[in-house]
């Protein structure tokens, strides 16, 4: 989908449209962050993830709004509706994001990819008032590249048994994932388009860049997975909890536990190759009254230390009652498959920490898992 949050909100209040719009919150919200710029403030060079404060001095002039409750979600399960009516095999990523695989479906509509494309691209235009842009390819991370290529409202196809040529001339940053350290690193070898990728081999890539090499050279050669993940039977959540042997109120024991219990979930995650984007933190108070506070980061992740400080602020919340508290618990949600969740900066620190937590979870593994701890979960006396 085309800058999502924002259209939507266009979608239910079309005068937003004249001028520039930024979604995440209003001029009063000083330490905000921009969650999606429509077209015109990308124009001015508003970005996702961008302070607010920021924004503003970009767009002065723009319209600038909190997120609306539940809106997204809706409008995304009613483009969802509309993938399923041209083909059941739909693998959703995000909340604005799916993969569909239409092999099976092409004998209805004239064995021709690009009218079957502009059907589903009209059919969410007129009916919903958002657009989306389309990518065509054999595999899954061709397809992905090509939808950014046209956007917004557009549709691109990969000439099939081409995609490497096709491929070749664009600029490294066109592959998901590769954010600007790692554009550095590339770029100081000579690496300027994807092809250049191919003038050293997996050795080389292993030595200067880490993890993730593979990825680098099945893009260069325009390889990828073809399989679409139907959603059905996939896990929905995963938690933990603990009921502690006496009530509690001390503050540096619940944060101890806290990271304890988004570690045990977290090395689940990274177990079974999910990564999520919603936390939730649960208690039960000394009295069996239950409160719990969810939030929705930007991006997914599977490492404790990506959500922490956002668990942290949600407790907090539920600590202000002064309530003594009998549980804890915490709970991921909103997964998408870890090789389809690559994110702008995943070769960066992102991949020294997952280098960290991947090494402790192969000791937790062989020996126990309390083996090794973080300061942040040893009890304090």
């Amino acid at each position: 989908m085309d800058a999502f949050f924002a259209s939507c909100e266009e979608a239910i209040n079309p005068s937003l449209k004249l001028k520039p719009l930024v979604v995440g919150g209003t001029r009063e919200d000083k330490r905000s962050i921009v969650a999606c710029p429509n077209y015109l403030a990308r124009a001015k060079g508003v970005r996702t993830a961008m302070p607010l404060t920021r924004a503003m001095l970009l767009v002065p002039d723009g319209n600038f709004i909190r997120s609306t409750r539940g809106l997204y979600s809706d409008y995304s399960k009613r483009v969802r509706e509309i993938f399923y009516r041209y083909t059941p095999a739909v693998q959703p990523v995000s909340v604005d994001e799916a993969y569909l695989d239409v092999t099976g479906v092409l004998h209805l509509h004239s064995n021709d990819h690009l009218q079957l494309a502009e059907k589903i691209r009209k059919e969410i235009k007129d009916t919903l008032k958002i657009t989306c842009s389309i990518g065509i390819a054999v595999n899954k991370i061709c397809a992905k590249i090509a939808s950014k290529l046209n956007k917004p409202d557009g549709v691109t196809l990969v000439p099939f048994g081409n995609e490497r040529e096709f491929l070749s001339k664009m600029s490294i940053d066109k592959i998901p994932g590769v954010g600007k350290s790692t554009q550095l690193k590339l770029r100081k070898y000579g690496i300027e388009l994807i092809g250049d990728i191919l003038k050293f081999d997996q050795s080389f890539y292993d030595k200067e860049i880490g993890f993730h090499t593979s990825f680098l050279l099945n893009v260069a050669n325009g390889k990828g997975s073809d399989t679409v993940k139907e959603n059905d039977d996939e896990r929905k959540s995963l938690s933990k909890e603990n009921t502690f042997y006496e009530d509690v109120s001390d503050r540096d024991f619940l944060l101890s536990e806290l990271y304890y219990l988004m570690e045990k979930c977290c090395q689940k995650l990274r177990k079974v190759k999910l990564k999520g984007r919603t936390i939730t933190v649960k208690v039960k108070y000394f009295d069996f009254t239950v409160n719990q506070r969810s939030y929705t980061t930007l991006k997914y992740s599977n490492l404790e230390t990506d959500f922490y400080e956002d668990a942290v602020m949600l407790l907090d919340k539920m600590l202000a009652s002064k309530k003594k508290i009998r549980l804890l618990g915490v709970r991921f949600s909103e997964f998408v498959a870890g090789d389809d969740a690559v994110q702008e900066n995943l070769f960066d620190d992102v991949d020294k920490k997952e280098k960290l937590l991947n090494k402790l979870d192969t000791i937790r593994k062989k020996y126990d898992f309390g083996i090794v701890k973080f300061g942040r979960t040893m009890k304090l006396k």
